[in-house]
């Protein structure tokens, strides 16, 4: 798929530069409640282009707005995650006004209760079908559920409709779009801080030092920081590829090295710390030398607005300027 992220990156280092920081977390909530709370007639931008179709409309309108969340995040360089997208696409069509009736309609028995025809003649129409039209009926028949039940959530979500208040109908509603909020940007979350640990071990020159347990360790710390539940990290570290392995835990009432046994990680040269199981675990093997100065994590943060890499790099900048005077 690198041939869609030469499409996404650029879209995402415009979005990148164009949203405020301090919304960005927000994005993926509002992309996954915009759904519900889209009126009636969203989507029909799209009729310019031809498409007239109101569930089409409400599908591209969601899954764009939900393609936009993600390529929005801090430091995206255009990884999305396709699934979230199509599901994104799902719910705007199946929230569309009359989509269960529609869906119903274009089953076999919709077809035939719609021209009347009941009885034998509709016994055997039911029983001759193939199995592929028996296949199909039975993916409309669930779809038709599903915008059923996700109507519920417009009749509770959306603009003009039932008051929402803090019960269980609402919170039921909810559910879903909160979920997919959180899957996303913990995915962000997590792609950034993979990302970071990479790029900083390369800078380092620590590049054999990588493997599948330091990615796992720099993302669970990064994720555990931003506050996700440890059922969120685990499934987003699964979605990457790096489900196995878990939190790094303590031996013997000593902490547990994040490196492999017998290295250390060399900052005599200085530079940014970006392994280990989260910050002032004291986890990391280092070796320093005379005069040397550390700093802490929440000041790498501060240098950077808020963000590690940003501060790494403006810290690195700032080294290098002072060695030059030596």
């Amino acid at each position: 798929m690198g041939w869609l992220k030469k499409l996404t990156k650029p879209i995402s280092k415009v979005l990148d530069k164009i949203v405020p920081n301090e919304i960005k977390p927000f994005l993926p909530y509002a992309a996954a409640f915009a759904p519900y709370m889209m009126g009636p007639g969203a989507g029909g931008i799209f009729s310019g282009m031809g498409i007239n179709n109101k569930m089409l409309q409400r599908a591209l309108m969601s899954g764009t707005l939900n393609l936009g969340s993600q390529l929005s995040q801090e430091g995206s360089e255009g990884e999305f995650s396709g699934l979230s997208t199509l599901l994104a696409g799902a719910q705007g069509a199946l929230t569309a006004p009359g989509a269960a009736d529609k869906l119903t309609g274009m089953t076999t028995q919709g077809g035939l209760d719609a021209a009347g025809t009941v009885g034998r003649q509709a016994d055997q129409i039911m029983q001759g079908r193939n199995l592929l039209t028996r296949a199909t009926d039975t993916g409309l028949a669930g779809l038709s559920k599903g915008a059923e039940f996700l109507g519920k959530g417009v009749d509770i979500l959306g603009p003009g409709k039932t008051e929402p208040g803090l019960n269980l109908a609402t919170l039921e509603a909810a559910a879903l779009p909160i979920s997919q909020g959180s899957g996303d940007l913990a995915l962000a979350d997590a792609q950034l801080a993979l990302r970071d640990y990479e790029n900083e071990m390369a800078n380092q020159d620590q590049l054999d030092l990588i493997d599948n347990d330091g990615r796992r360790r720099a993302i669970r710390a990064a994720m555990t920081a931003a506050g996700h539940l440890e059922e969120i990290i685990v499934e987003t570290l699964g979605e990457l590829g790096l489900k196995d392995g878990g939190v790094v835990g303590m031996k013997h009432g000593g902490v547990a090295s994040v490196l492999p046994k017998g290295r250390e990680a060399d900052y005599r040269g200085g530079g940014v710390i970006p392994v280990g199981s989260r910050e002032r675990a004291d986890d990391v093997p280092a070796r320093l030398s005379k005069n040397e100065f550390v700093m802490t994590a929440d000041a790498v943060r501060a240098a950077g607005g808020g963000s590690i890499n940003k501060g790494a790099k403006r810290m690195y900048n700032l080294m290098h300027n002072l060695e030059a005077r030596v």
